[in-house]
């Protein structure tokens, strides 16, 4: 991986860090995200064990709606994982970031 690949990742990790630890990611958007993974992990279970679903919706429509939260977090988590990597990629080098 290039050096400028890298400090691209490690600025994109930086900005995403201080996202996932701003009150509106950590208090507001990721416990909302968690309270409807949960409501439709629910709604799935529910629907197997034979209660209704919601009219307006079908069990697969509900679970893309479980898989998509979860490959939203996944995204962020992956973002950062590779700014650490590139961080010690860029340390490795013998680069220091202040």
């Amino acid at each position: 991986m290039s050096k400028e690949i890298s400090l691209i990742r490690v600025a994109q990790a930086e900005d995403t860090y201080d996202l996932l630890h701003h009150i509106a990611w950590t208090d507001v958007v990721l416990p909302r995200l968690e309270r409807r993974k949960a409501i439709y992990s629910k709604m799935i279970v529910d629907f197997h064990l034979g209660k209704p679903i919601p009219q307006e919706l079908t069990v697969e429509q509900i679970a893309g709606k479980v898989y998509g939260i979860e490959e939203i977090i996944s995204l962020f988590e992956q973002v950062l994982a590779q700014g650490e990597k590139a961080l010690a990629d860029i340390n490795y080098a013998g680069i220091q970031l202040a």
